[in-house]
C-alpha cells in the first residue's frame, strides 16, 4: 500500500510540474547576449590552434570532444560511456567509447566515424599538426605518421555509428588516454569539408557561411572585422525544439561579438550595461580593472622559437645564452594583463604525477625569471661564439609584440649579435611560421592537453606532427618546425611511451624539460593569465581548464525585455534593407 501511495505521489508531482513551473515554453529561444568573446580568430581548425592563445575561446564553445577536464577530473563530453577489453593471449588491449546521440549544426548525425576520420587526418603524413603525438599510444599510429604503414592500419575504428574502438600498442593507463583526447585539437571535423581539396585551406578561415561544428553553439555569421554570431545549435544532443523547447541543453540563443567596435569602446559598452562580458582588455584597462576581473592560469605561454638549422643558432649553448640573457619579469611587465614570468617551458595548470598535482611544482624552476648576462656570456665563450646576424619575427596585430622584440634585440645586440626585426600581419605571420621563413619567431605556444607530454614531445624528431614525405627514399619523419634534432631528447620521449602509468611518465617529463631548457630549441618567456569581466546580470557562467568559457547554462536577468529591443532593431534593419532592395 505504501509503495502505491509513493508511486501516485510521484505521478501527481510530475503532472503538476508539467502543468505549472516545469512546463516548457516552446516559444522562448533564450537570451541574446552581446559580448566581446576575444580578439578575432584567424583559423578555427581545431587541429592547428596551437600558435594563438585566443582561438580556443571560439573552438571551445563550437566543438565538443569525447571527454573533458574539469576540477582535476576527467568528465564525459560527447562520450556516454567507455570500457576496456584486454585479450592477454592475443596481446590486444582495446578501449571502446560509446557516443551520446547528437548532431552537427547542419542536422547530420554525429558519428564515431567522424572522430575516426579526424584523428586519422591528424596522423596522416600529409597533415601538419603537433597533436599527432597525443595519439601515439594507439596501435600503428606513430608508424602511420612516418608513412611506414597505411593509415588504414591504425587502431582506430568506428564499429557502429555510436561506438568508437581504439586498439593500443600495449596495455596503458586509460586515464592518460582519456586525458589526452580531452584536447581541443582532437575535436571531430567533417571529411566532406576538411577532406575536400577545394576547401582544405579555407573551410576554417574565411567566409560568412555556416561553419560545421558539433558543440552547443554554431558560428552562423562571420564577417571579417564585423559581426560574429554564435547561435545555439538546434540539433545539439538530438534536440527537438518542437518538444524540448530551445533551452534544454543550451540556454542562450545567440552570442554576439562586434569587431567593428574598438577594444576601448567594448569596455565602455560593458560599463553602460549594453554588453555583458569582455574577454580581452588593453594593458592599461587590465590594470585599472584588476580587482573586478575573474582570472585563472592559461595553458599558454609567450614563447620564442629558434631555427636550429641556422648557422648562428645551431649551437645549443648559443640558444641557451639568448634565453638566459632575457629578463622574463621585465617581459611580463611589458605584456601586462596578469602575465607571469615563465619558470619553465611547461605552464601552470598542467598535471604531474596525478590529476590535480602540479607539474610545475614537481619540476621546480628550470628558468631564472631575471636576466643573467654573465652566465649568457660564459655560455657564448664556451661555444666560441662572439656574434652573428639573425632576424626576430613578431606579429604586428597586437600591442606588445614589437616592444618585447625591441627589448630582446637590445639585450642580444649587447651580447654582440646583430638582430633584424621583422613585423608581419596575422596572415603573413602564419604563412611564414609554417614555411619556416624565420630565424627566431615569437608566438603563443598553446598546451594541447593538461599533460607536459603535449608541450615537450613535438620537439622530438618523430613526434613533431609535421608533414612527412612518403617517397621511397624519404627518411620517414620531418623535424619540428624549429629543426631541432637531438638523439638524447628523442630517446627520452621514446621512453615515455614505454611507461604505462602517469607517475612513471611524469618522472621522465621532469627530466625531459630540464634537457629541453639546456638544448633550448625554444624558450618560454611568460605564462599567460586568462581573464575576463562579467556583468552581475549574467548568471551561471563557468570556465574550462583550457581557458574558454562555458556559456551553456548562462541566463541574463530580465532577458525577455532585452531580447525585445534586440529583435525590434533586427526587424527594423531588415525592413530598411528590403526597402532599399526594392528601390534598386
Amino acid at each position: 500500500m505504501v509503495k502505491k501511495l509513493v508511486a501516485l505521489t510521484l505521478i501527481f508531482a510530475a503532472l503538476v510540474c508539467s502543468l505549472t513551473s516545469c512546463a516548457v515554453d516552446l516559444e522562448d529561444k533564450g537570451p541574446v547576449i552581446r559580448l566581446y568573446l576575444t580578439t578575432e580568430p584567424a583559423n578555427l581548425d581545431p587541429a592547428v590552434m596551437i600558435y594563438d592563445k585566443n582561438t580556443i575561446k571560439y573552438t571551445g564553445v563550437m566543438f565538443e570532444g569525447l571527454t573533458k577536464i574539469n576540477n582535476n577530473r576527467i568528465e564525459k563530453g560527447i562520450a556516454s560511456s567507455w570500457r576496456t577489453d584486454y585479450d592477454q593471449e592475443k596481446g590486444e588491449f582495446k578501449l571502446e567509447i560509446t557516443l551520446e546521440t547528437s548532431k552537427w549544426n547542419d542536422g547530420r548525425t554525429l558519428s564515431a566515424d567522424q572522430f575516426s576520420w579526424a584523428w586519422k587526418r591528424i596522423l596522416s603524413p600529409e597533415t601538419d599538426s603537433p597533436a599527432a603525438a597525443l595519439l601515439f599510444d594507439i596501435k600503428n599510429a606513430k608508424a602511420a605518421k612516418a608513412g611506414d604503414v597505411s593509415i588504414d592500419s591504425v587502431g582506430i575504428a568506428a564499429v557502429s555509428q555510436t561506438i568508437l574502438e581504439i586498439e593500443f600498442e600495449k596495455p596503458i593507463d586509460v586515464e592518460l588516454f582519456l586525458e589526452a583526447i580531452a584536447s581541443p585539437a582532437l575535436y571531430p571535423v567533417r571529411d566532406d569539408v576538411a577532406g575536400v581539396e577545394a576547401k582544405v585551406d579555407t573551410w576554417a578561415r574565411t567566409g560568412t557561411d555556416d561553419m560545421l561544428s558539433d558543440g552547443g553553439f554554431a558560428l552562423k555569421g562571420r564577417e571579417n572585422g564585423g559581426l560574429y554570431r554564435l547561435e545555439m545549435s538546434s540539433y545539439y544532443r538530438g534536440l527537438n525544439t518542437q518538444i524540448d523547447g530551445f533551452m534544454k541543453f543550451v540556454k542562450p540563443f545567440r552570442l554576439l561579438t562586434d569587431y567593428s567596435v574598438s577594444l576601448d569602446d567594448q569596455l565602455a559598452l560593458f560599463d553602460a550595461g549594453e554588453i555583458y562580458y569582455v574577454g580581452e582588455l588593453s594593458k592599461e584597462n587590465y590594470a585599472n580593472r584588476e580587482k573586478d576581473l575573474k582570472t585563472q592560469d592559461l595553458l599558454s605561454s609567450y614563447t620564442y622559437f629558434f631555427d636550429c638549422s641556422n648557422p648562428v643558432l645551431s649551437n645549443a649553448s648559443v640558444r641557451k645564452a639568448l634565453s638566459t640573457a632575457l629578463d622574463r619579469t621585465q617581459i611580463a611587465s611589458i605584456i601586462g594583463r596578469g602575465t607571469k614570468a615563465a619558470k619553465g617551458f611547461v605552464t601552470y595548470g598542467v598535471y604531474g604525477s596525478s590529476l590535480g598535482r602540479s607539474f610545475r611544482d614537481e619540476a621546480g624552476d628550470v628558468y631564472g625569471t631575471t636576466a643573467d648576462v654573465s652566465a649568457a656570456k660564459s655560455l657564448l665563450a664556451s661555444a666560441g661564439v662572439s656574434g652573428g646576424s639573425f632576424s626576430l619575427t613578431y606579429r604586428t596585430d597586437r600591442d606588445y609584440d614589437l616592444e618585447v622584440a625591441q627589448y630582446a634585440k637590445s639585450v642580444w645586440e649587447g651580447l654582440g649579435f646583430k638582430v633584424t626585426l621583422v613585423g608581419l600581419d596575422r596572415s603573413e605571420y602564419e604563412t611564414a611560421l609554417y614555411a619556416g621563413d624565420w630565424d627566431v619567431i615569437a608566438l603563443d605556444y598553446q598546451g594541447l592537453t593538461t599533460s607536459a607530454y603535449s608541450y615537450l614531445a613535438p620537439f622530438a624528431t618523430r613526434y613533431s606532427g609535421s608533414v612527412v614525405s612518403v617517397a621511397d627514399d624519404s627518411i620517414g619523419y620531418t623535424p619540428h618546425v624549429t629543426n631541432f634534432a637531438n638523439d638524447q631528447y628523442d630517446a627520452l620521449v621514446d621512453s615515455i611511451l614505454e611507461k604505462t602509468n602517469r607517475a612513471d611518465r611524469a618522472k621522465i617529463l621532469v627530466e625531459l624539460e630540464k634537457l629541453f631548457a639546456d638544448q633550448a630549441p625554444a624558450c618560454a618567456l611568460c605564462f599567460y593569465t586568462d581573464y575576463y569581466l562579467v556583468s552581475n546580470e549574467m548568471k551561471n557562467l563557468k570556465s574550462n581548464q583550457f581557458g574558454y568559457r562555458d556559456f551553456s547554462e548562462v541566463l541574463l536577468n530580465n532577458y525577455q525585455k532585452i531580447n525585445e529591443v534586440y529583435y525590434s532593431v533586427v526587424e527594423s534593419i531588415a525592413e530598411s534593407s528590403n526597402a532599399a532592395a526594392a528601390v534598386a
